[in-house]
């Protein structure tokens, strides 16, 4: 497992590429060291000159546009249809939670979410809410198995709470099979203090026996830790940059010509001034020349520049380069591409599963059907519509009795003919409301 300080490193490295060259300035020699011999005001220079290349922060747009290129189908019982559009405890709607795990456990492998009542002020009618926790606010978690099931025994959790000034940190505690939580802050020497009073969550009454949270990562919602998804393509990107101020630096050392005399000139005929309008008067035997750059050393930084650019695109910033190569079909790149989104259809199920759970739990705490709760994502993260040919044999197959109606209106909709977010059902509602005929197709019936 890898250590949780080493985790936390990974996890700032991430951040701080997906704000971009600001951040990655900022840190300094975390991740670009100051050349030896270099004073500190050179360094701040050296640093500014470099450029950092945006492709995680360009990968991670593209992905979640990917997985959330149909809109999420969000059901929810009478009793939860406030979570619509106030479903986090920072008054998000359901759509901007969701976007907002993808986009999060796409880029870290790891998002945590609370099922929570409000602390105060809960009557009859209130509903549950999430809350959600960064992967950097997640700071320690142990494990047991009950019952044969490996559950979460024990959270810590960073919040944004002060007490006397001090960063209040969250323990979620499962105690003697009761689920009890816990407020504490750290003093200067990092000694743990308890604040506030113990809270014991109940829902009806009756105290839980199971902690509402879940780990939420690409490979699943196992509570153990994962290697981030975007660490490998960050490193490359902070190599580049490091790499770009380096070629830079190199190029403002070297690009202007610098003049230089040999002989003996006497201290008042030192030249002062160069340019076109400038003469110099020497003594007679001093020799004048250009010291100019050559040698193939800033080319190859160029060179390994690209390279580092080519990597970062095999990792995943496909936007970089052609999508599809020049001898290829249309067929065989959506296949390859398929391939590379195995990570994107890693996080649609993940994410899925575990607003599904939660959602299941808030029916049950509210006393709702569980069934009718359920958010489905799409996994159609590339277009291909139907063309019109096979729509024709969906409806020959129709027509001859191999297929339903239903399973028609199915193939139909992930043809992308048919809205995905509206069921069998409520599409022949439509359909005979609007006066329409849902008997067999002219064509179909001549041509049998």
């Amino acid at each position: 497992m890898i250590p949780f300080d080493r985790l936390h490193e990974q996890y700032g490295l991430i951040r701080n590429c997906l704000e971009g060259e600001d951040a990655v300035k900022a840190a300094g020699q975390l991740y670009t060291p100051k050349p030896e011999g270099m004073t500190p005001g050179n360094y701040v220079h050296y640093l500014d000159r470099g450029c950092f290349y945006g492709a995680p922060a360009m990968t991670l747009r593209a992905l979640t546009g990917l997985a959330l290129r149909k809109d999420p189908v969000i059901k929810l019982p009478a009793r939860l249809e406030p979570m619509r559009l106030n479903a986090t405890d920072e008054n998000a709607p359901m759509s901007v939670l969701i976007e907002d795990m993808v986009r999060e456990v796409m880029a870290m492998g790891r998002y945590g979410v609370l099922l929570d009542f409000p602390a105060t002020g809960a009557t009859a009618n209130t509903v549950p809410h999430i809350a959600t926790f960064k992967a950097e606010a997640i700071e320690d978690f142990d494990t047991a198995y009950v019952d044969g099931r490996k559950v979460l025994t024990r959270v810590w959790l960073a919040s944004d709470e002060t007490w006397e000034e001090a960063a209040v940190y969250y323990e979620l505690i499962l105690d003697d099979s009761i689920y009890k939580f816990r407020r504490f802050i750290r003093d200067q020497h990092q000694r743990r203090e308890d604040v506030g009073d113990e809270v014991i969550p109940t829902v009806n009454g009756r105290a839980l026996n199971y902690i509402p949270f879940l780990l939420v990562s690409q490979e699943g919602l196992r509570p153990e830790n994962v290697t981030p998804p975007f660490l490998a393509l960050c490193q490359v990107a902070l190599s580049h940059f490091k790499n770009s101020c380096d070629r830079e630096h190199a190029i403002f050392l070297t690009a202007s010509p610098t003049p230089w005399i040999s002989g003996s000139i006497p201290e008042d005929r030192v030249p002062s001034t160069i340019g076109s309008g400038t003469v110099w008067t020497l003594p007679e035997g001093c020799q004048v020349g250009m010291l100019e750059f050559t040698g193939a050393g800033v080319a190859a930084q160029k060179e390994l520049m690209q390279e580092k650019v080519d990597t970062m695109a095999t990792l995943g910033a496909r936007m970089l380069s052609v999508t599809m190569n020049r001898n290829e079909t249309i067929d065989t790149a959506t296949q390859r591409t398929r391939s590379e989104l195995a990570l994107l259809h890693g996080v649609v199920v993940s994410v899925e599963a575990a607003l599904n759970r939660l959602l299941h739990l808030a029916a049950e705490w509210v006393g709702a059907p569980a069934d009718e709760a359920s958010v489905n994502l799409s996994r159609d993260f590339i277009e291909i519509a139907m063309d019109p040919k096979m729509v024709e044999a969906q409806l020959k197959l129709w027509q001859s009795g191999m297929i339903s109606r239903a399973t028609l209106y199915e193939n139909l909709q992930k043809g992308e003919i048919a809205r995905s977010d509206r069921s069998w059902a409520d599409e022949k509602d439509m359909v005979e409301e609007e006066g329409g005929d849902l008997t067999l197709p002219v064509s179909l019936v001549k041509s049998n």
